[in-house]
């Protein structure tokens, strides 16, 4: 099962994902590799080209220290605003 097939779901998540692996300060490659996927395809994920499964979702939620229901719901905007205003 994929999560989010409607592209500006994909590119939420995406957003989501992106914005959470640099505030932990984790390389698109360290991701990847503990993913046992290609760069590029993170990469595709994370700008919404492609859509994502559960199991991978949870991994990336396991490698970030967060519970991967909240990057669905992690709001990257309103979490700059309020922690660096």
């Amino acid at each position: 099962m994929r999560y989010h097939e409607r592209k500006t779901e994909r590119l939420h998540l995406g957003k989501n994902i992106k914005s959470l692996r640099g505030l932990k300060g984790l390389p698109l490659k360290y991701v990847a590799t503990e993913l046992g996927m290609s760069i590029s395809n993170l990469s595709n994920i994370e700008n919404g080209i492609t859509g994502i499964e559960v199991n991978t979702l949870q991994k990336i939620g396991e490698i970030l220290g967060v519970d991967h229901q909240k990057i669905l719901v992690f709001n990257p905007d309103s979490f700059l605003q309020t922690n660096f205003h």
